[in-house]
């Protein structure tokens, strides 16, 4: 039996589904995870945090997952060699997706062929309708990702007169609306009714993702006023770091423990009526 499992995140759709796939066979098998960050960029580290946004997004999983985790640097290192040192005895990657490189698909095979510890290729089965409205709802986090990254490049400008305190204002308008939209009548609100309906497995993480939009909400108010009074720019930054967190790991939750559950539960009469949305229902 596994005890310990390697997981690859990268942030693409594939990495995604692998997370939520290694998070719940080691909650099956009481196995630890050990998290390795790859191709992570400078601009994903949140500004008085050591840990990129993807860092961010597992941990929150593994904990609502009651996961042991740790996260590491990917570091060049051999995935197989980082599983020696580390004592990891299982590697998770995500399915290459379709149209991917030659190369990738040679690199895959080397490592299957040099691989002294198991591999398990974690490839998420689900209809296309499901493929869609998640990949809708991933869009909006990597819409809500795009925002906040554009909110921390001018944070340390927000209380000032000019260019970067009017953008800054513009971007808070433009996320505000875009969360009124995701948490209102948006994709991932009705994912969450739907799910509600089918199973009470998630009831209780659904609570607090709501409990945590709710909050999240007063924060992001408190931090427009912040920027229209021009309150110094090292309060806003350390406001807007501990929201960015927060988004960031609710993200990490609804990828790690709602979307899997979800593909779970779910029939694919239940995709199909969210995939059509509220139009497709109303035409019939």
């Amino acid at each position: 039996m596994y005890r310990h499992l390697l997981v690859t995140v990268d942030g693409a759709p594939g990495g995604i589904d692998a997370v939520g796939h290694a998070l719940e066979l080691a909650r099956a098998l009481s196995a630890r995870v050990t998290f390795v960050l790859s191709g992570t960029s400078p601009n994903a580290y949140l500004p008085g945090a050591r840990m990129p946004e993807h860092g961010a997004k597992v941990e929150a999983a593994a904990r609502a997952q009651g996961v042991s985790y740790a996260i590491a640097p990917a570091g060049g290192a051999p995935l197989p060699d980082l599983a020696r040192v580390l004592g990891c005895d299982l590697i998770c990657i995500a399915a290459l997706p379709h149209g991917a490189p030659a190369g990738a698909g040679a690199q895959r095979r080397r490592l299957f062929a040099a691989s002294g510890v198991p591999v398990l290729v974690c490839a998420a089965s689900h209809s296309p309708a499901a493929a869609r409205v998640i990949a809708r709802c991933l869009d909006a986090h990597r819409a809500v990702a795009a925002l906040l990254h554009a909110l921390l490049r001018h944070a340390a400008h927000a209380g000032e007169p000019g260019p970067d305190a009017v953008a800054c204002r513009r971007v808070l308008a433009d996320l505000a609306g875009l969360q009124a939209q995701r948490f209102g009548a948006g994709e991932e609100a009705r994912l969450f009714a739907t799910l509600r309906a089918r199973t009470e497995s998630v009831e209780a993480e659904l609570d607090e993702l709501e409990r945590q939009h709710r909050r999240d909400a007063q924060a992001l108010d408190a931090l427009a006023r912040m920027a229209s009074d021009a309150q110094p720019g090292a309060a806003f930054d350390a406001a807007l770091a501990r929201y960015a967190r927060g988004v960031f790991e609710q993200m990490g939750r609804e990828e790690g423990v709602i979307f899997p559950a979800a593909r779970r539960y779910l029939s694919d009469a239940d995709w199909t009526e969210l995939d059509e949305g509220p139009a497709g229902r109303a035409s019939d």
